[in-house]
Formats: C-alpha cells, structure tokens, sequence
C-alpha cells in the first residue's frame, strides 16, 4: 500500500497541508482534515482510503469556491445548487453535503437571502408585489416563506407614486402620450392597470 513519505504544510495556504504518498505529490487536505484523519509519516493508506482522501480534498476546494461566492452577496439555496452544477458537482448527495454545511455554518439561509432579496427591490428596483413574488419563486424560495414577509414588501400604490416622483419628477398633468409611455412602463413591473390609473390619476392632482 502506497505510503505517506511527506506532510508539508502550503505556502500559499498555510491552513492546508500538502500529503505526499511514496514521495509523489497526492494531494492537499486542511489541517483539520489532517489532525481529523490522524494522517502522519509512515502511515500506510489503501486505495480506498485514498479514493475518500482526494474527495474530501475536492469537497473543501468546492466549499471554499462557495464561500468566495457568497461573499458578493447572499443567495439562495438555489441559486448555490445551479453554481455546484457549474462547478460539476452534480451529485445531488455531495450537494446537499455542501449545502447543509452552509447552513449550518450560517452562510445559508432562504428566510435572510428573501428578505434581504426583498428590501433590495423595495429600495433600487421596485416591483409590484406579483412581480416580486415570481421573482423569489424563480430563485427557489416557497410559498410559505413569501407569504410569511408579505408584510415587508411595499405597498403598491407608495411604489408607483415613487416609481412616478423617479421617472417624471413634480406632479403635473401628463401629455397623453407621456401618459401611455409611463402606464406601459409600470405594466411591465407587474402593476394592475387600475391601480396604475388610480395612482397616476392622484399623482396628476397634487
């Protein structure tokens, strides 16, 4: 059995630790993994051992992928699993063993990735409360957690006057067409034609 002839810790990456296996270089684990494994010189390894070895090397490597591209801002749990399939982690088992470690560690978290998701919209692109909510569906999050901070999203009609003060500045009488741009505009975020008309309507007369 192949035997382990060098533990040299990186430099680069003094937190990881590179195992040589009959004075050929293997692989890399962090010195936790190491201590964990009771790994040290002279000690033999069977293949199998070796197979389970070189995983949890890839898992860490993943692991710090994730992280790196948590700390842009949070997502959700979807959107983590499409990025493991990009890193061709597309067993759903190794998956959740990633995912749940996420979690676990906070970095993971639906309920804070939707209202986070929420107050950004509210705050720098406003939708209406049906746009919103596809919006978070498409991201992965369920009915029950929508529905549960409904509350925070903004009501409808304090969104169009602002999305009106953003677009056309001081209420005034609009031109028609004017008029016909600004309703298609909101239309598209989702906004219910009548309520456009009665938000714009009592937008015209301040």
């Amino acid at each position: 059995m192949p035997i382990i002839t060098r533990l040299v810790q990186g430099k680069k990456n003094p937190n990881r630790v590179n195992l040589y296996l009959d004075d050929q270089f293997a692989f890399a684990l962090s010195i936790d993994e190491v201590v964990k494994n009771r790994l040290k010189r002279g000690l033999n390894l069977s293949n199998e051992q070796i197979t389970n070895l070189k995983d949890l090397d890839e898992t860490e490597y993943v692991y710090a992928k994730l992280l790196n591209f948590l700390s842009y801002r949070p997502h959700s749990v979807k959107e983590v699993r499409d990025r493991l399939y990009k890193y061709k982690v597309n067993e759903v088992d190794k998956q959740n063993i990633l995912i749940n470690k996420l979690k676990s560690k906070g970095y993971l978290d639906d309920i804070a990735f939707a209202s986070w998701f929420i107050q950004s919209r509210n705050k720098s692109r406003p939708r209406s409360k049906h746009h919103l909510s596809a919006e978070l569906k498409n991201k992965g999050i369920g009915s029950d957690i929508i529905q549960a901070l409904s509350s925070q999203i903004d009501d409808e009609s304090v969104t169009i006057k602002r999305l009106l003060d953003k677009k056309l500045g001081i209420p005034r009488k609009l031109e028609i067409s004017e008029k016909q741009k600004i309703t298609n505009y909101l239309a598209r975020q989702g906004f219910a034609w009548n309520k456009i008309s009665e938000v714009v309507k009592s937008w015209e007369s301040e």
